[in-house]
């Protein structure tokens, strides 16, 4: 028999035990020439590489050069290191320090010129709703600031500008999904190093503060808060530690909010502040927002005659004429005697001139809706009319100007492209001729979100 040959009772003892087909193919399997790149039955499977490189966690060239565009810069591949740094949250230097292998990294990030843009969009907001709406009180004024310029109003433009826009999958970075959604220059940031911030920075409190609080379940709250004001007269009253007493932690949305901030500081810092002003009344102040959901009054009557009365004096009526005195007068009802009657209420002042008037099922309800009426009108006339110059009187200078699309007329309008020229501060041409406002600032009771402040 030749050697390597197959033999015949091997052959028809598996016959015999097998179907044909399966024995035919244990035949050639077993009786085929070996080589060196065959393996086992039982060898371990292969590890299978994807043949897509690893995403960078640097954007490209062309989405830096595009992104710069939509920011309204030269799309210049010498401004892509600072683009670059903009994009990148102090946590992610972070862990850089602590990754050995990834010294060849830049350390620039976003925190300077974050700090930078969040000034520039106080001060661009501030002066705007300060100008165009000049009897607004402080609180609501805050809160109106808040929302054209706040986190999620900068979450909203980092969406339009095409920042961080994740789509599905498994992969870490952001922006970079297996999904069909996956778009976007992605920010460069670290959730596990700001964490452990958050944990330190709690730490530190936590010491400060005294000895350790027991995390407690939301309906126990009320009784630590008692037992705490009883043992130690208030001063520690609901002093209970964990994220939701301490503030709400830090994510993904201040990560992108912070880098908007950034633009914001960048564009600053290329072309001056009349382009960093440009950039956020066309992005940012350009938005609708309805002002009479700022205010919550719980006794209108109240701040209206206190505002009434400030008015009248700012004018020269003396306080002993009773002219701030609010007559409340019916002017229509229908329903008296049914289920659900309607009352409509007037406020006058003495001299005959109508405040406001306003509709309820009961004379209470429309005395609070006319009061409530009255102080919205008042509250929130605009500035930019030519008829608001009548509102200061005499005193009334800076009102009744026009505000341009992009903020001209604003009093940032009248400084030089750069504040600082040789180390001191450059005054423009039209610097020196600006008045700026002079009516606001008066005391006089507010009351706003629930609140009841002076301004």
């Amino acid at each position: 028999m030749v050697a390597g040959a197959p033999s015949l009772l091997t052959v028809r003892s598996v016959r015999s035990v097998f179907p044909p087909a399966l024995t035919r193919r244990l035949a050639r399997r077993r009786f085929a020439p070996s080589s060196p790149s065959s393996r086992s039955l039982h060898m371990t499977a292969p590890v299978l590489v994807s043949s897509k490189p690893t995403p960078s966690v640097v954007p490209p060239p062309t989405a830096l050069s595009a992104l710069l565009s939509r920011l309204s810069l030269p799309p210049s591949t010498t401004l892509h290191s600072a683009l670059v740094a903009c994009l990148t949250h102090p946590s992610y230097i972070s862990d850089l320090e602590d990754t050995p292998s990834s010294s060849s990294e830049t350390t620039e990030n976003n925190e300077l010129l974050s700090t930078l843009g969040n000034s520039l969009l106080g001060l661009f907001a501030s002066e705007h709703l300060s100008t165009l709406y000049p009897l607004l009180p402080t609180f609501a004024l805050q809160n109106a600031i808040t929302a054209f310029v706040g986190p999620a109003a900068l979450l909203s433009v980092a969406r339009e500008l095409g920042v961080s826009a994740q789509g599905g999958g498994n992969s870490p970075l952001p922006g970079y999904g297996a999904g069909s959604q996956s778009a976007g220059v992605s920010v460069r940031w670290s959730r596990t190093s700001m964490m452990e911030k958050a944990w330190k920075d709690r730490r530190e409190n936590d010491v400060a503060k005294g000895p350790e609080k027991v995390p407690v379940g939301r309906r126990f709250e009320k009784f630590v808060s008692t037992i705490a004001t009883k043992d130690n007269n208030g001063e520690d009253a609901g002093a209970i530690s964990g994220d939701r007493r301490n503030g709400k932690r830090e994510g993904f949305e201040s990560v992108v909010a912070s880098t908007v901030r950034a633009f914001v500081g960048l564009i600053y810092q290329e072309q001056g502040i009349h382009a960093a002003r440009a950039f956020v009344h066309a992005h940012f102040l350009s938005r609708s927002l309805d002002l009479s959901t700022l205010f919550s009054f719980k006794n209108p009557m109240h701040v209206l005659t206190s505002v009434i009365s400030t008015h009248l004096s700012s004018a020269g009526v003396p306080a002993s004429s009773n002219a701030g005195i609010i007559e409340s007068r019916l002017l229509a009802s229908t329903g008296i005697a049914s289920q659900s009657p309607l009352f409509l209420i007037g406020l006058f002042l003495p001299s005959g001139i109508k405040l406001a008037e306003g509709h309820g099922s009961s004379k209470a309800m429309a005395e609070h809706r006319a009061a409530v009426n009255a102080l919205l009108s008042l509250y929130l006339v605009r500035g930019d009319q030519e008829l608001a110059v009548m509102l200061g009187g005499s005193e009334g200078k800076g009102l009744g100007t026009k505000i341009g699309e992009y903020g001209e007329g604003l009093p940032t309008s009248a400084h030089e492209l750069k504040l600082l020229s040789g180390g001191k501060v450059s005054s423009g041409d039209t610097e020196g001729e600006f008045q700026g406002l002079a009516w606001g600032g008066r005391e006089a009771i507010a009351e706003s979100s629930g609140v009841r402040r002076k301004i």
